[in-house]
């Protein structure tokens, strides 16, 4: 007996067809990601009272290689490695997005980029490991809490003549 179509791959869920396409998916979005870090160098417009760095590399340096790091991941489908970075990446975005909310100030680029990561773990859950991957979350987010130098101040000021 034959089984019918989407019986091989699972059901035709949108999810079903965006895990078929796993690898890829997670390289285009990493693209972005890095797109959107490129863009945010570029224009210093409305993020440009949020900085941060981690061992004096600018964050937006260490998003790049982060993703650049997802997209070997993805390359070399390293299924459990991945999940595991994107995990831990997962918890410095918790970070990262409670600092913007306890200042109350948005950076419109580091949300998206956060909205990728979480994208990304969503596509890459393995429900095997979730109690690794809670514990990565949380570690990378201590990690980061202690590792972190953020800042609320204008990169630039202005000086008024009297």
């Amino acid at each position: 007996m034959e089984a019918g179509p989407g019986h091989q791959n699972g059901p035709r869920t949108i999810m079903g067809s965006i895990r078929q396409y796993k690898y890829i998916t997670n390289i285009i979005l990493a693209c972005i990601a890095i797109a959107l870090e490129v863009y945010y160098s570029i224009c210093a417009g409305s993020c440009s009272y949020l900085q941060g760095s981690i061992f004096g590399i600018d964050l937006q340096y260490v998003g790049i290689a982060y993703m650049a790091f997802i997209i070997l991941l993805s390359i070399l489908k390293k299924d459990i490695f991945l999940f595991f970075i994107i995990s831990a990446g997962v918890g410095i975005e918790f970070y990262l997005i409670g600092f913007q909310v306890w200042y109350d100030t948005y950076c419109p680029y580091c949300l998206a980029f956060g909205g990728i990561i979480f994208a990304l773990y969503v596509m890459n859950f393995i429900r095997r490991y979730i109690v690794l991957s809670l514990l990565s979350m949380g570690a990378a987010l201590i990690l980061f809490a202690v590792l972190f130098k953020g800042s609320l101040a204008p990169a630039y000021t202005y000086t008024f003549l009297r």
